[in-house]
């Protein structure tokens, strides 16, 4: 079966997985960010984005390997595993709620077993998550990823109406395809008119892409 990113987070998005929140926000910081400001990792911290969207990439690695989604305790990868790390940039303008690791441990070890299994679904959906961006983009055709690209663009963006980015840096930015043939590619599309593209970003893809380029 292949992952659909948009069939994965709509279903995330119908889990009652905000239990917690209230013991979160009573004991968190919070602070304001503003877009594609970045999101600095405090060692002892785990961070919630209550609004806006964070990019996530490997550290010392510019292209970004997928986004937050909702509820996802950032910093808990590293606190768990602190040999790796990585780069947190907001997308958009973004609410941030900031706690101890010694509150996150209280919160979801110490306070009942619905928060645990909360925690545990969150975790299973960033595994996910990560695994639908393996799957998308390891094909060996630079145009399949591109037309996969293409649909999460246009998901991200029905969901994130704050998202800015143009429809080419968002593809360039997440692969490995060059500038030149990511343009080719979007420019035979949409003078085909199977997609529309209005100062840089997707409005729609408007009939069935073609299977290759």
């Amino acid at each position: 079966m292949q992952f659909v990113f948009e069939k994965i987070h709509e279903h995330y998005r119908t889990l009652d997985l905000n239990k917690h929140q209230e013991d979160v926000i009573a004991c968190a910081k919070t602070f304001s960010l503003n877009a594609n400001e970045p999101l600095i990792i405090e060692p002892g911290s785990i961070y919630y984005v209550s609004e806006g969207v964070l990019s996530i990439a490997m550290d010392e690695d510019p292209r970004i390997i997928g986004t937050t989604i909702e509820f996802m305790p950032v910093g808990l990868l590293e606190w768990m595993c602190p040999v790796i790390s990585f780069n947190y940039m907001t997308l958009t303008s973004a609410t941030i709620l900031q706690i101890s690791v010694d509150d996150f441990e209280r919160i979801f070890y110490d306070t009942s077993k619905s928060y645990m299994k909360e925690l545990t679904t969150i975790l299973s959906y960033m595994l996910i998550v990560a695994l639908d961006v393996h799957v998308e983009r390891r094909t060996d055709s630079g145009y399949h990823t591109i037309k996969a690209m293409l649909r999460r663009y246009l998901y991200r963006r029905s969901v994130n109406a704050k998202e800015n980015e143009g429809i080419a840096n968002f593809i360039i930015r997440r692969t490995n395809l060059s500038r030149s043939y990511v343009f080719r590619v979007l420019a035979e599309l949409k003078e085909g008119q199977y997609i529309t593209v209005k100062k840089g970003k997707l409005i729609s893809i408007d009939r069935t892409l073609p299977h290759d380029f």
